[in-house]
């Protein structure tokens, strides 16, 4: 969700990060980010951002599982399920809001 994030916000979650801009941006062409034991050891994730109506991104759709089944490289495998289940998630939103 970093990756979406107004410029001031990016800029005060930056501090202290593990990751920097040159890698959020990297999130933002790809649209989508993985993560490989950075939030809990031996499990990988897969995200993809979710927009509301006004096209602000509102929430993220993830896949995590244990290392050993998603592997060291869980966007090769899960990215675009993710990115289309967060798609259809957004034209949802788009409709009813």
């Amino acid at each position: 969700l970093m990756a979406w994030e107004e410029p001031e916000r990016l800029h005060r979650g930056l501090q202290g990060a593990r990751f920097t801009a040159t890698a959020l941006s990297g999130v933002r062409r790809r649209g989508w980010a993985q993560s490989i034991g950075e939030r809990e050891p031996g499990v990988a994730s897969v995200s993809a951002p979710v927009r509301g109506p006004s096209n602000r991104v509102v929430a993220a759709v993830s896949v995590s599982g244990p290392i050993e089944r998603l592997t060291r490289h869980p966007g090769r495998m899960h990215a675009q399920a993710v990115i289309d289940a967060a798609a259809r998630l957004s034209e949802a939103l788009r409709r009813t809001g």
